[in-house]
């Protein structure tokens, strides 16, 4: 099984306190993107995950993954060093129409391969 995400060398989001205003446009959608926590009320994350898993934020396909980033967003976000990725997962905890909430055995920023998110 396998996410789309986008991430840093690092294998860190840009959905960061301090960080988000360098990228996000305006948008008359962004309620419609919620964080997972506001998405899952009540869904800790941490109680669900085994002692060698690391977790993160995604999407099962492209089209949802562009939902969250426009192009111009996503082209800001290359800039600052961030790329889309697909990685395999071990597990989703949670999914939606827009987003998903998995484990993985391995780091984050590791096996994670590059893919197209605009041409």
């Amino acid at each position: 099984m396998h996410v789309f995400r986008v991430q840093d060398k690092d294998g860190r989001g840009p959905w960061k306190p301090g960080f988000s205003h360098k990228w996000v446009e305006d948008r008359l959608d962004m309620e419609n993107l919620l964080p997972y926590f506001y998405e899952w009320p009540g869904f800790d994350i941490h109680t669900e995950l085994r002692n060698d898993e690391h977790c993160g934020c995604g999407c099962l396909t492209i089209e949802q993954l562009r939902r969250w980033f426009t192009e111009a967003e996503y082209n800001r976000l290359r800039i600052l060093g961030y790329r889309a990725v697909r990685m395999n997962v071990d597990r989703v905890l949670r999914k939606s129409e827009t987003q998903c909430v998995f484990a993985r055995k391995r780091a984050l920023r590791k096996g994670a391969t590059e893919v197209a998110l605009y041409a």
